[in-house]
């Protein structure tokens, strides 16, 4: 979550113990007269600030999870199908033990119980078309037709296209029945090392005339898409054109998933980077077409095949790098890094809504540790002509960091993810990529750019107290700090240059839209509700909604939704701290 810091501080366990405080009336209830003076009003829920040289280090932060939350079972990649009572589950295998699509059911899509595997041993058709045996089998995706389970899955030799589908079928899921057997019926389709394409993560849909499709991709050319036969479930003899659906230059996507929805069929897809544990940036988009072979475009219009997708999911609280999913009826089935479990792959299941002809996915059924989801985005103001830190190109890798004029674009707006010992990153809303000091250079006018998480000292970066609520925003890689090239503002690159205190390497930080303000187990929100705000059970009201609207410098007022303002004016550093020196230990969130 946004937790700012000062100089030489580590970052706080943000936390009020008995909050109970008296809010700022809206203008119009009551006379000023009336009105208890606001430097006596927050007595018992806020401490005065002890000087930097002298206030003590806190102690680590922990998490408690939420006492209703049932452990996510291991899992990779998911699909899930239901058969009577039971809904079913099959994952990407565990290539450590070898174990080829492991299977597990529930009847509740929260407790799950282990099944075992599909396979055993890996089809001998599998190692000739490879030339290796793989040690796991990848992105299953179930599915019911022809009076059997059609169970797809993916081979590959790591890293490479030499990759292949295949199917096996079964008349039950059920391994307590006689009929129970899986039959496996070869390969579907193969990609080699000459082909712009790979053959995994293969997803099975019936389109509106009742024709069955297989989409698939991964990194190259995107995602693909061939028709398959109604009855074999193989590739369909009439129609061998391979269509595409959705690209980004050689960038990373995979993970499809279609469904359809009014007149339209949606395009799940996962983006940027799986499988390396709490560091994963894997995330979820969709686009939506009036026919099932595309043209795919996003909310704004942009062609999927052009680099185009809304996100309706990113990492947040526990649930890190979430993606690898399959839409399952109204809800949605993915895998995510647990943050407070090493980062193994777990399991978890979404509602999806609908609004407007574009989806939206709820919260986990499993629940989460945490309220809301993750740290609040900011735009970062610079004191010399109020220009925000952007990424104005909406670029990828390698673009640059410059000034820009204020606007409401996501290439603008920034997170602080917390990266330990007072060090954050900076992640940006448009493109899920971290400011970076570029190439590492250790030297004034080092150009910052952005780049994917590597978890290194050029990524992180801390907020200082300068003045009057303003910071500035260290490199941890050099000890400089950010600024525009020759203290210019609006339109100059911004680079890392040695502190001096000049004003154009100063910024403040605002928040974007509501908040949340969570204490630091982040399972309370502040709740402007009744006579006294206080940290209550989230839940979906204005009163526990918060936006800062500007006044002077770095200051703020802090104001529900409901109409009802903290009193006073306050910066954002190590919580909220006011004009009078009261500290308010919250964190910022995204409701």
């Amino acid at each position: 979550m946004w937790t700012m810091v000062r100089r030489a501080l580590p970052v706080l366990p943000l936390i009020i113990a008995s909050l109970s405080v008296p809010l700022a009336a809206p203008a119009t209830a009551a006379p000023a007269a009336t009105k208890t003076p606001a430097a006596t009003k927050l007595a018992a829920a806020t401490k005065t600030i002890t000087p930097a040289a002298t206030k003590p280090a806190a102690a680590t932060k922990t998490i408690t999870p939420a006492a209703t939350k049932p452990a996510d079972p291991i899992a990779h990649d998911p699909t899930v199908i239901k058969q009577g009572r039971y809904y079913y589950s099959f994952i990407t295998g565990d290539i450590a033990t070898r174990t080829y699509l492991p299977m597990k059911r529930s009847t509740d899509l929260v407790h799950w119980t282990e099944l075992g595997p599909v396979f055993t041993v890996a089809p001998a058709w599998i190692v000739d078309q490879l030339g290796i045996t793989p040690g796991d089998f990848w992105a299953p995706d179930i599915n019911y037709f022809a009076g059997s389970y059609h169970l797809y899955y993916a081979a590959s030799s790591f890293g490479t296209n030499n990759s292949v589908i295949g199917l096996a079928t079964n008349v039950t899921l059920d391994p307590a029945s006689p009929s129970y057997r899986w039959v496996d019926h070869g390969m579907v389709f193969r990609s080699s090392m000459t082909d712009n394409f790979n053959a995994i993560d293969p997803d099975i849909f019936r389109d509106k005339d009742g024709a069955f499709w297989m989409s698939f991709g991964s990194f190259w050319d995107g995602i693909k898409m061939r028709r398959l036969d109604p009855h074999s479930g193989l590739l369909f003899t009439k129609d061998t054109t391979l269509y595409s659906l959705a690209s980004r230059g050689g960038a990373s996507i995979e993970g499809p998933s279609i469904v359809r929805h009014g007149n339209y069929y949606y395009l799940f897809v996962s983006l940027d980077y799986c499988c390396r544990g709490v560091d994963s940036d894997y995330r979820v988009v969709v686009g939506r077409s009036t026919t099932v072979t595309g043209p795919y475009v996003d909310s704004a219009g942009v062609p999927m095949l052009a680099g185009g997708g809304t996100e309706v999911l990113r990492g947040y609280n526990e649930f890190r790098g979430p993606g690898g999913g399959d839409v399952f009826g109204d809800r949605y089935v993915h895998h995510y890094y647990d943050r407070d479990d090493n980062g193994l792959p777990k399991l978890s299941v979404r509602p999806i809504s609908w609004r407007a002809g574009w989806p939206s996915l709820g919260d986990p059924l499993s629940g989460s540790r945490e309220a809301g989801h993750g740290p609040a985005w900011m735009t970062l103001v610079s004191r010399v002509d109020g220009s925000v830190l952007a990424n104005p190109s909406c670029g990828y890798e390698g673009a640059d960091i410059t000034l820009a004029a204020p606007s409401a674009s996501t290439c603008a707006q920034w997170r602080a993810d917390d990266r330990g010992d007072g060090w954050v990153s900076l992640n940006n809303r448009f493109s899920n990529k971290v400011a970076e000091v570029a190439a590492c250079v250790n030297a004034d006018g080092a150009r910052a750019a952005q780049w994917g998480w590597l978890n290194n000292n050029c990524q992180m970066f801390r907020f200082t107290e300068a003045e009057n609520g303003w910071l500035t925003i260290e490199s941890r890689l050099n000890g400089r700090v950010l600024a525009g090239a020759g203290c210019a503002g609006t339109g100059a690159p911004v680079q890392t240059l040695t502190a001096t205190g000049a004003a154009c390497q100063q910024f403040r930080l605002q928040p974007v839209g509501d908040v949340l303000l969570t204490d630091a187990t982040g399972q309370r929100a502040l709740d402007a509700c009744g006579r006294d705000v206080d940290f209550r059970n989230p839940r979906p009201t204005a009163c526990q909604r918060w936006r800062f609207e500007h006044v002077a410098d770095g200051y703020y007022r802090v104001v529900s939704r409901s109409g009802r303002a903290l009193p006073g004016q306050w910066r954002i550093d190590d919580g909220l701290i006011s004009r009078t020196g009261q500290v308010l230990d919250v964190r910022l969130v995204t409701p």
